[in-house]
Parts: C-alpha cells; structure tokens; sequence
C-alpha cells in the first residue's frame, strides 16, 4: 500500500477527527479540505483545494481505505469515513500515533505521547513505546526507526505509507549471478589484452627482421 501526499493527508484527517470530534464525523469534502489545511497539529502546513482532496478520496476509496458514509436523516451533504481499522487493523492507540506520524511528520517517542495524547490516553513512554515496536514489527512495516540525528537526544520515527516509505537501512541486497559473470568477462579481457600484446611483439620482430634483410649488402653479380 503506497500512499500520495494528500492521501496521506485526508486520510489521516478522518482518522484524527474519528477520535477528537465524533459529532463532525463522517465528514464532508468540506470539512475535509478545512482539516488538511489547518495550522495547527500540521507538518507541513498546506493548502489543498477541494478538487484535490476529492480526487484522494476517490483513490483511498479505490483502496479500500475510505468509504461514502450512508446518508442520515436531513442531511444533504455527502459524507466519507476511513477504513483505515478494518484495512490495517490498527486499535485506537495505533491509530493516534499513526495520525501523529501522518500529520506531524517524523518525531521522537516522547513527542509522540505529547501529541497523540489528545486522542487517546497514553499513560507514560513505555506505553508509546510497545506501540512503535509493534508498528515496526508488523510485516511489512507501518514505521521505521530514524538514526540518531546530530544534536538530538533520542531518535525519531517515521510512518511508511508513503511513496518515499522504504526503510533507510535498507538489507544488503541477495549476491546475484552478475558478479560471477562479470569476472569472467574480466578474465576473458585480461587474457585478450596478453594476446594482442604477444602478437604485437611479434609482428614489431618480423618488421626488424625484415628491415634488417633489406638493409644487409647484397652478393655482387656473376
């Protein structure tokens, strides 16, 4: 699952407002588009049109991640929710930190309990962070853990969702047949290269041998 930018975003929208505000929930295109552009509990701060927060919709739709809310009584307005826990299987604390990492970018584990913490409780750095192994222990991962960054005290995390989502350390790759083919190709040149370094000797002594004969005095005639 590989997620655009604005995917990411609304889709991370809808979760958050699930869990903060469920009296506006499901939620219009409207609502949608004023979330993801919020400035608050946003990184980065963007400014998306409604024309393009439909076309996400319609692709986490064809994903299985999002779908036209049934309509209720009254209302006029199409409304959409997530599948984001039924897709991912992610419980209300999973949800939260992802939402954190889908809405705020890259953060520590201590961030992310200040943050996530307005969605649902988490009592201490513990918490957070059987959460994150559990995240990263998934397969395929939903997070990965960031190197130690200069100047900072504890590493931070990133979700996987997106285009760029493949882990920084990466595994060495499988040894393939190119290297055994390729030192052959080596040997065969090296071989070569002796053989037309012979044969250069070889032709530079019959030059010498004939220039000597031509050179040498011929027998006076009888």
């Amino acid at each position: 699952m590989v997620l655009g930018d604005v995917e990411i975003r609304v889709l991370g929208v809808m979760i958050e407002k699930s869990l903060t505000q469920s009296s506006g929930y499901p939620m219009t295109v409207n609502s949608i588009t004023l979330g993801a552009n919020q400035l608050q509990n946003r990184e980065p701060v963007v400014s998306y049109g409604e024309s393009e927060v439909s076309a996400a919709l319609r692709n986490l739709i064809h994903k299985g991640l999002a779908v036209q809310a049934p309509p209720s009584s009254g209302a006029r307005a199409v409304r959409f929710e997530h599948r984001a826990v039924e897709h991912f299987h992610w419980d209300r604390r999973d949800q939260a930190v992802m939402v954190e990492l889908m809405l705020r970018g890259r953060q520590t584990a201590g961030e992310l309990r200040t943050h996530a913490s307005r969605m649902t409780p988490l009592p201490d750095l513990s918490a957070v962070t059987a959460i994150l192994d559990a995240l990263k222990a998934h397969d395929p991962p939903f997070i990965e853990e960031l190197p130690r960054e200069p100047g900072r005290s504890a590493n931070r995390f990133r979700h996987l969702l997106g285009a760029g989502g493949t882990p920084t350390l990466a595994p060495p790759a499988p040894e393939t047949h190119d290297a055994p083919i390729a030192d052959s190709l080596a040997d065969r040149v090296s071989k070569l290269e002796t053989q037309v370094a012979e044969l250069k000797a070889v032709v530079a002594g019959l030059k010498k041998t004939s220039s000597s004969n031509i050179d040498a005095p011929q027998p006076p005639e009888v």
